[in-house]
Parts: C-alpha cells; sequence; structure tokens
C-alpha cells in the first residue's frame, strides 16, 4: 500500500516520490524484458511503459498492471528479477498444448503456473520479416478494430439500449492464470476474453485467437466483423480464414484436431447414469484447478458435495438447505451449470421435473453475490462440447435484443455468430442467463422480455441460491405481483402466496 514517510511516497519499502522540493519531478520509464528460457517465438522482448523507479535507487522500478505490482529488480549484469504482489516470476516463452503456444508470459518460480497479462501499456516487440510481415498477415489495419460487438447500455431515461462498439473501445487490463499441466483456458469475464482477444493479435499467435474467439461466441449477443469496407480490404489472409472459420463459415479439419482436445466432451456421456455422469463431471472439474506441492489438485469435489448435487437434480422437493461453507457457488453451481449444458438423458429427465425438456436455465443470486457466480459459470462453461451451440450471458436484459431467441437458434445478420442464421436442424439450443434477484423482478415486469419468455416458460429452469431472499415478502414475487398491472387471476396469485409461505 502507499503510504508518506518524512515527505517521501513509498509503496511498501520501495521510496517513489520525493514530494519535499517545491514541484516534485515524477518520471516514467519503459522497462525491457526479454525471455528467460530457450524458447523463441515470433516476439523477440516486451517492453512495459509508465514504469516507476525507486527515488534512491536506479535500479528498481515498479509497474501497475490490472491491479498487480510488478517489482522489477536490475542486477549488474543486465539480468533482472521480477516479483508479482510478492511473488517471484521470471519472463517466459512456453509451450502450453497445440492451441496455446509460445505465448509471451510469466511463470511462478516455484511452479510451472503462467500468467498472461493483457495491457496496452505492454508493447511486445515482434519479428517483421517473412511469414511475420505486415502484409503477408494482413495486418495493414487493426483487427480489433474490426471486430463489433453488441453491447447493453442503461440510458439517462434508466432503459437498457444495445449499441454496436468496436472491440477497441472496450479494452482494458487483466491477468489470467494458466495452470499447470492441463494448461486450461479459463476467464471469470467476458471482458478478460476480450482483453485476451487484442493480446494475440498483437503476438500474431493465429491459434490463441481461434481459442479465444470459440470462448468469446459463446457469451456476447452478436459479433460482427467488418472484412471490407468502401472498397478497402480490412482483413485478410489466415486472420480472416480464422474468423470464418469460428463463425461456422468455414471448414478446417486441421484446426479442429488443434482446439477440440481444450473442449470437455460432455456428449459422449450422453447414456449415462446419474451417479457416474457426476463423477465425471468431477474428474473434469479437478483439471481446472491449480496443483500443490504434493501433485494434489487443490479443489476436489467431496462426497458430500456429490450427494448435495445428486439431491438438487433428483429430490422432489424444490428447496435445498445447505451449511455454511458447502461451496454452492465455487463447487456445485458450476457442475449444475455443467450437468444443464450436457445431453445426458438422465440429468435431463430431473431437470424437466416432470414437464417439458429445459432448454434456459436462470441463476438467480442475490446482488453480493452476483460477481462470483458469474465469475464461475465463465471459468467452467465456455469450454464444453467443441462446435456446439450455446449461450452464457451475464446479463438477463440480453433478452431485449433480436438475435437472442428462446426456443431456437439466435436470429443472425450477415456475420452473426454461428453461421449466420443457418444452423443444423437438431435439439434447441440451451442459454444460461446468471443474474441477480433485483435484474429479474425489472426483466420479469418488461413487456418486451415477458412477451418473448411467456410461450417458452415450460422450458425455463430457475435456480435460486439463497432462496429467502427471492421469496421474502418485500422483496421479488411480490413486488411483481404489485407493482405492475398484471392479468394474472386470483387463483395464480394463490399460488405466489403459497409458495412465500411455504419457503417459510
Amino acid at each position: 500500500a502507499f503510504s508518506e514517510q518524512e515527505g517521501v511516497i513509498t509503496y511498501g519499502a520501495l521510496r517513489l516520490f520525493d514530494l519535499r522540493p517545491m514541484q516534485p519531478e515524477i518520471d516514467l520509464y519503459r522497462v525491457r524484458l526479454d525471455s528467460a528460457t530457450a524458447v523463441q517465438s515470433m516476439v523477440k522482448c516486451i517492453e512495459i511503459k509508465n514504469a516507476l523507479r525507486a527515488v534512491d535507487s536506479e535500479r528498481q522500478y515498479l509497474v501497475f498492471i490490472a491491479d498487480n505490482a510488478l517489482l522489477i529488480d536490475v542486477a549488474d549484469g543486465g539480468g533482472v528479477s521480477i516479483r508479482i504482489n510478492e511473488i517471484a516470476v521470471e519472463m517466459s516463452t512456453t509451450f502450453f498444448n497445440r492451441a496455446v503456444s509460445f505465448v509471451p508470459c510469466f511463470k511462478y518460480s516455484d511452479s510451472e503456473d503462467v500468467i498472461l497479462f493483457a495491457s496496452r501499456n505492454i508493447h511486445y516487440l515482434v519479428d517483421s520479416g517473412g511469414q511475420f510481415a505486415t502484409d503477408y498477415y494482413g495486418m495493414k489495419h487493426e483487427l480489433i478494430e474490426c471486430i463489433k460487438s453488441e453491447e447493453v447500455f442503461i440510458d439517462l431515461n434508466d432503459e437498457h439500449v444495445f449499441k454496436s462498439l468496436k472491440l477497441s473501445e472496450l479494452l482494458t487490463e487483466s491477468k489470467t492464470v494458466l495452470y499447470f499441466p492441463d494448461y486450461l483456458l479459463q476467464v471469470p469475464s467476458r471482458q478478460e476474453l476480450v482483453n485476451l482477444l487484442d493480446l494475440a493479435i498483437h503476438v500474431r499467435n493465429l491459434s490463441l485467437f481461434i481459442l479465444v474467439f470459440l470462448y468469446l461466441r459463446r457469451c456476447s449477443v452478436q459479433l460482427d466483423f467488418i472484412a471490407k469496407e468502401n472498397d478497402v480490404v480490412k482483413i485478410a489472409g489466415p486472420w480472416k480464414e480464422a474468423i470464418l472459420y469460428t463463425l461456422n463459415k468455414a471448414a478446417n479439419e486441421h484446426y479442429d484436431s488443434l482446439f477440440q482436445p481444450n473442449f470437455f466432451d460432455l456428449n459422449r456421456h450422453e447414456r449415462l447414469p446419474l451417479r457416474d455422469f457426476i463423477e465425471v463431471l468431477c474428474q473434469n472439474f479437478c483439471r481446472y484447478q491449480r496443483q500443490t506441492d504434493d501433485g494434489q489438485y487443490q479443489i476436489v469435489p467431496t462426497e458430500k458435495q456429490k450427494a448435495f448435487l445428486a439431491r438438487i437434480l433428483c429430490a422432489e422437493e424444490c428447496f435445498h438447505f445447505s451449511e455454511v461453507g458447502s461451496g454452492k457457488t465455487k463447487v456445485i453451481l458450476p457442475l449444475l451449470c455443467q450437468a444443464f449444458l450436457s445431453s445426458n438423458e438422465a440429468v435431463h429427465e430431473q431437470l424437466a421435473r416432470g414437464g417439458q425438456c429445459k432448454h434456459v436455465l436462470v441463476v438467480l443470486v442475490p446482488e453480493h453475490l452476483l460477481h462470483d457466480a458469474r465469475s464461475q459459470v465463465f471459468r467452467y462453461c465456455l469450454n464444453l462440447n467443441f462446435r456446439d451451440e450455446y449461450r452464457v450471458y451475464d446479463d438477463i436484459f440480453a433478452l431485449l435484443h433480436q438475435d437472442v431467441q428462446l426456443g431456437g437458434q439466435p436470429a443472425g445478420s450477415k456475420f452473426s455468430l454461428g453461421g449466420g442464421g443457418k444452423f443444423p436442424r437438431g435439439p434447441r439450443m440451451k442459454q444460461i442467463f446468471v443474474t441477480s434477484f433485483n435484474q429479474f423482478k425489472k426483466a420479469l415486469t418488461n413487456d418486451a422480455i415477458c412477451a418473448k419468455v411467456w410461450p417458452h416458460r415450460e422450458h425455463i429452469l430457475v435456480v435460486a441460491d439463497e432462496v429467502d431472499d427471492f421469496l421474502d415478502r418485500d422483496k421479488l414475487v411480490f413486488n411483481i405481483c404489485s407493482n405492475k398491472p398484471n392479468a394474472f387471476d386470483k387463483s395464480t396469485l394463490a399460488l405466489y402466496y403459497e409458495v412465500s409461505r411455504a419457503a417459510y
């Protein structure tokens, strides 16, 4: 943390600014880092801008990236030691797998886990010769500025509106950790995928670009790309081929062989008994985790958690009470969402609850748990069933967009994801919405959303955490009944009251 001692601003033990002069000087520096490994890629080195240098030393620099502090110490021979949040790391170019390979990263000194930083303050010095030449790769224009996304905003009238923005307008900074030995790409938010896409473009890593784009399409309302504008070609070469492949507009067996191993194929367990299928989900769950020093996974679902998940799926009653610290959000919620996204017959027979098959899952949590719930669903639910069409939305008001349709495939524009509206016949596309009680309440009082949801209500499953908040007399259910002029008959209103009383 920052503090002031004797007129000098310090960060921890590092003295940064001398405030005693009448006009204190603040200088920012560039720091160059070379890979500590013998592996080489098209990125020769990286430069980090806006580094702060210690007042009393020319060998110590401090950089802030994505809420992390990088402390860089320069040795006499020009070598550097790097610490991220006091943890020793080294600059590395590593081969993780065939899809994510030779990406400049920071590797922990005491393990094989790595960190990917995405920031516009990091400049990658890329070999511009041979196949990495700008013209060869069709990079005359900044690719991130040629991809657009439909984003939802709240205007001054408190109405939700959609606006098409370039991905370059959405860039921030982020930190992504990949765990040894599987190096599965896990992201807690859609924003992190946008940042990683920009990173892949800057380091000219086509395979990372495709993998991130495959993730991004599954959590986006609509993505468009500008291939040509005013007779000027914007995207060409391998980058255009990669985008067409990602959007299901072109087949490529070589790409299939590269990326399929990065996705868990749950569909091959379609006829597996429920208990056995839960075991498969738990085995896959472990591969997302960091390994401890003795080679064990840090988080392993317990028998009690497996039994609780089975009870949620199979029990006739709707309400289930669990102990504090039982891992509902970090373990059971992602496993439940993975089960929903699978095609396992036993799972969907139970999720139907004696009614129609469910193809829409709404996850409701209190406002203070929303960020954590979204993070867990994104981490575990974007790399399932390679090339399957499903969506994970972090905003229930995505339902207001014309391309977000329940009971089928999304209506596509010319360059929309998933083949421009020409989808193969088959089961209805599954969709997950993660939202809060308050947002759900607003959505259910929106006439456009109600009109879209009503015909498919029998195919929607709602899972509510902290259900007492959901059914409180002063909160969601009773506010919906009393705040909105509705056509509920007396018997329907009586059911709301009965459910609320039953919860208590």
